[in-house]
């Protein structure tokens, strides 16, 4: 019965060492993805959403400056507020966070503008499963 419990015990601790392993890596993966230039998220974003939506290559140019624009904002906006983030009152977070929704907005009624409808259906789906699988990472339950 002790041998189970040992054992049983450092299954435990073993399991929790590996999780901290892959916390490690998504921070890593996280930390490379905002080093990147705006010039090049805009880039693959556009790449990505070519292959999945089938662009052509005046629709490619066109989401490509509006993704390039989103990006550049979003990064003068983030490295404005990064320290402050932190020391910020209830009602500076709240109009932070209002910022940021008129910016996800404003590159919706771009794409809208860019995509025909089918295409524009696909996007808002791959968007909604995007949004979706982001929300609750970082936060534990208590």
């Amino acid at each position: 019965m002790k041998k189970l419990v040992i054992i049983a015990l450092s299954l435990c601790t073993f399991i929790g060492f590996a999780q901290e392993g892959k916390k490690e890596a998504m921070m890593e993966r996280l930390t490379k993805r905002k080093e990147q230039s705006p010039e090049n998220r805009a880039e693959i974003e556009t790449k990505q959403l070519a292959l999945k939506l089938d662009l052509s290559k005046n629709q490619q140019s066109e989401v490509r400056e509006a993704l390039l624009d989103h990006h550049t904002e979003g990064n003068a906006k983030m490295l404005k507020n990064k320290e402050a983030i932190k020391s910020m009152s209830e009602e500076e977070r709240h109009k932070f966070k209002l910022e940021f929704l008129d910016a996800q907005i404003a590159l919706k009624e771009k794409m809208k503008g860019i995509l025909n409808s089918e295409q524009y259906t696909k996007y808002s789906q791959m968007m909604d499963r995007k949004m979706k699988s982001r929300r609750g990472k970082g936060k534990r339950k208590k």
